[in-house]
């Protein structure tokens, strides 16, 4: 729960530490192994059913933050309790059953989705492939 401002100068304070540590948490996150790997495996997922099973998406249902773990000096502050109320809200609507419904009807157009995520997720792996690179000069190992 983020604490209640008395007067402006407060509130201009709270804002800056809540930024600051968004910032930070994306940019631990960014450049990280454990993203790599989340990216590299959706890269080989989507590329997989793009080649060999076009009509069907690859289902990623286990995958969860919380059990994969993040790295450390992660703190959303504000915004990632706002996350976590909007995750468990998610589950307890009726959105997967919609999302369902709308790959259903469009069963036609799964090797486009296919094609989609495997071109966001490349790009995002090379993405982050080029942080670690500008973040890590020579190898530790």
């Amino acid at each position: 729960m983020v604490r209640q401002p008395k007067n402006l100068a407060e509130a201009k304070q709270i804002v800056r530490e809540e930024r600051i540590k968004i910032t930070s948490s994306l940019s631990a996150l960014a450049g990280s192994r454990w993203l790599l790997a989340i990216l590299a495996t959706f890269v080989v997922a989507f590329g997989t059913h793009l080649a060999y099973a076009p009509t069907r998406l690859p289902t990623v249902g286990g995958l969860s933050i919380a059990q994969t773990g993040l790295p450390t000096g992660i703190d959303f502050g504000f915004a990632g309790d706002q996350a976590k109320q909007a995750i468990e809200a998610a589950e307890q609507s009726e959105a997967r059953t919609r999302a369902q419904q709308f790959f259903d009807e469009n069963a036609e157009r799964m090797p486009l989705f296919n094609a989609i995520g495997f071109g966001v997720a490349l790009v995002l792996l090379f993405g982050n492939l080029w942080i670690m690179t500008k973040r890590r000069r020579f190898s530790r190992g």
